[in-house]
């Protein structure tokens, strides 16, 4: 029920407000308040507040809430309605056709699975590479808030089915900042004072005032509060149509002049936002106000006793009264400078409590029709409109035929009262006596049976036939048809294919028209209103959020059609990848390990396992580094082993042939040329040429006729 549109985070919503009083507040120089603008524009707001206030209420009583009901009591196939439709078939039998509520109640499970069968109801890219990372986190966050923070399910529930129902679904969202404060004192210098400018600037005090000690201004006297924020989230709520109001001019509500969320308040709440400093001029408004504010009736059609009860709650005083607040986001001139000023408005009846600058620019409400209207923001005819004739029709085809079986199953009967004992042929008596021994053939005589006209079930048939033609819902994709001749696999495909086909369509109209401009606002809200630093807990992470990671480039993907069936395939696939596809970009070297963690994580969460970790372990995490560090030491260390190994291996071999070598060398030399003693010489690390071989061989020669001499000599002697 907060506004959205204040400037700092400490001002946003009604249940904060601003927290100075009138004395002490700094001016922004663009703020728009009570106390910036004049009488004569503050005059001009509220005039143009009560015109679009009068147009809208007059659109909304004459064509919405009419077109609204009608369409809610043909769902309900509400029997006063038929009995206005039929008041002679009403008077022998009540039997209504159901089949715009079984219809819808058919569609909306498998609209909501579109949405909720998937990991994220969003998911957003960024428009360059540097922004991925970012809009990783930015999609986080949206997932935190959407569905921790809020009921998604609910939410999406109530907004589908009052869209298939009444064709005008409506939904507010906002940001909720719930904190509390401490107050403190302190004697500051200017380093201290540079540490309190430097928590306020980061949301964790708000400095209140600032007085100096002495006269040399050295020391500074300072008031703040310390805030301890307990909620600081963005809120998706449902709201009754009966609460919103709007003018017509434009297609698009965001772009029409006045739209308003009308809330019953009880003087209580007022008279709170006034001590909180959200409101101002209360005890104006309340004495001006009569208290006795007028429920619609669609109001009274969601709560038959909400009057009474209404009443039977007053106490009498002003507290417990209860008052008509108008939130209005209107287009107005104020300051006469050619252009439209957007500003936010509460009024209670003639008094404004407050204004201030929409700094989004747009109301935030947003609408669902799935019978989508692209020129007007309420379409005169809804899925109830089109298929009321074909439930009419069956109704009073069906009534007739009712009728006409219970008149011959209990048809008049023409009877001679001196003949037939009468009480006991009223009682249903078993026995009937018959006086005078009269046939008794003779004295009772039935009415001939009146025919049912054979065309009457062939329309039906035909009525059937027209609805599910027109919506999509037919007895074989409920699973109701156990007589279908159409049996192949290639006719259950083409029949499942086209209920599909119209609830895709369907789910494709909220994406586009609802669903992705309340991701776009949230994403608005977040990049305004999340404190920095903020931690958010998703899937067992905390995740620290920085404002400046949120300011992106961003695209917005609704994965439409991701249903079970699509998901089982999505599962089938990435088995395939994985035991096909990876193993062969593994061998051409494109594949890497963040690339098989990457597909295995994906496969398990569509598994539904949503703790990874225990399965598997990031290579971005440093325990994969150090696991990888390890493994890269023991490979080189056992490397390292099988080299020296081999080396020695290696040594033992060569020192081996080279003795075998030098053994023949010496025993055979004399006989070898001398090319082959070169290459021998070689082979065994001795670079030469053959005139040195031949000259070491001459000296070798001397040399051994010298010791041939010697022991010639030694021998003689």
């Amino acid at each position: 029920m907060d506004d959205i549109t204040q400037e700092a985070p400490q001002s946003v919503g009604l249940n904060t407000g601003i927290q100075e009083t009138d004395s002490e507040r700094q001016i922004e120089p663009d703020e728009v308040s009570l106390d910036t603008l004049s009488k004569e524009e503050k005059d001009k707001i509220l005039r143009a507040f009560k015109q679009g206030k009068d147009v809208a209420n007059n659109y909304y009583k004459t064509e919405v809430e009419p077109k609204i009901i009608k369409r809610m009591e043909l769902y309900k196939a509400d029997k006063n309605l038929y009995k206005k439709k039929f008041p002679a078939l009403s008077e022998l039998n009540n039997w209504v056709s159901k089949d715009i509520k079984t219809t819808v109640d058919w569609i909306l499970p498998n609209l909501i699975e579109v949405f909720n069968g998937t990991e994220s109801p969003v998911e957003i890219q960024g428009q360059s590479i540097e922004d991925d990372d970012n809009a990783k986190l930015l999609q986080q966050l949206i997932d935190y808030f959407v569905t921790k923070k809020n009921n998604f399910f609910t939410f999406l529930y109530t907004f589908a089915k009052d869209g298939l129902v009444t064709n005008f679904a409506v939904a507010k969202v906002y940001w909720n900042r719930e904190e509390e404060r401490q107050p403190m004192q302190v004697m500051a210098d200017a380093r201290t004072m540079q540490i309190l400018l430097l928590e306020q600037e980061n949301g964790r005090i708000e400095i209140k005032n600032i007085k100096p000690v002495d006269a040399a201004g050295d020391y500074l006297l300072v008031d703040f509060d310390i805030i301890h924020v307990k909620s600081n989230t963005p809120i998706l709520e449902n709201m009754n149509p009966s609460e919103l109001r709007f003018t017509h001019e434009e297609r698009d509500i965001h772009d029409a002049k006045f739209v308003a969320h009308r809330k019953i308040v009880r003087g209580d709440y007022l008279k709170r936002k006034e001590l909180e400093h959200v409101y101002q001029n209360v005890d104006e408004a309340l004495e001006k106000a009569e208290g006795k504010p007028s429920y619609t009736t669609l109001d009274i059609k969601h709560d038959k006793r909400i009057e009474d009860v209404s009443n039977k709650l007053s106490d009498g005083d002003t507290a417990s009264k209860e008052y008509e607040l108008y939130e209005a986001y209107l287009k107005v001139d104020y300051n006469n400078d050619g252009v439209y000023e957007k500003i936010i408005v509460h009024v209670v009846g003639d008094t404004l409590l407050k204004v201030q600058k929409n700094t989004f620019e747009i109301p935030p409400f947003f609408v669902f029709s799935p019978e989508y209207e692209p020129y007007a923001v309420f379409n005169e005819e809804g899925f109830a409109d089109a298929w009321e004739q074909l439930q009419d029709l069956k109704t009073a085809l069906v009534r007739q035929i009712v009728i006409n079986t219970a008149k011959n199953n209990r048809g008049q009967k023409f009877v001679n009262d001196s003949v037939v004992d009468m009480d006991a042929l009223m009682d249903g008596d078993e026995y009937v006596p018959i006086r005078d021994g009269k046939n008794p053939a003779e004295a009772v005589m039935f009415s001939p049976p009146i025919p049912t006209d054979p065309s009457a079930m062939t329309l039906i048939q035909y009525v059937q036939n027209e609805l599910e033609s027109q919506s999509g819902s037919t007895r074989y994709n409920q699973g109701l048809d156990s007589k279908s001749l159409n049996m192949t696999a290639t006719g259950i495909s083409a029949i499942m294919g086209a209920a599909d086909k119209k609830i895709k369509l369907i789910a494709r109209i909220l994406a586009e028209t609802a669903w992705i401009p309340i991701i776009k606002f949230l994403v608005l809200l977040c990049q305004k209103f999340v404190d920095d630093g903020q931690v958010i807990r998703l899937l067992n992470q905390n995740i620290v959020v920085r404002r400046d990671q949120l300011n992106i480039d961003y695209d917005l993907v609704v994965n439409v059609g991701q249903g079970a069936g699509t998901k089982e395939a999505g599962i089938q696939y990435k088995l395939m990848m994985i035991q096909q596809l990876y193993p062969v970009l593994q061998n051409v070297g494109i594949v890497t390990p963040q690339s098989w963690y990457s597909i295995v994580k994906d496969l398990l969460e569509d598994l539904g396992i949503r703790t990874t970790t225990k399965y598997l372990l990031d290579p971005n995490s440093p325990e994969f580094q150090q696991m990888q560090a390890q493994q890269q030491q023991a490979a080189q260390m056992e490397q390292q082993k099988q080299e020296a190994l081999v080396q020695a291996q290696l040594q033992l071999k060569e020192k081996d042939i080279n003795t075998k070598l030098a053994t023949n060398l010496s025993a055979k030399w004399n006989e070898l040329p001398v090319d082959a003693k070169v290459q021998a010489l070689a082979a065994i690390g001795i670079q030469t040429t053959p005139d040195s071989v031949a000259a070491n061989d001459s000296v070798l020669r001397d040399f051994q006729l010298e010791q041939a001499r010697a022991r010639s000599w030694g021998y003689n002697r």
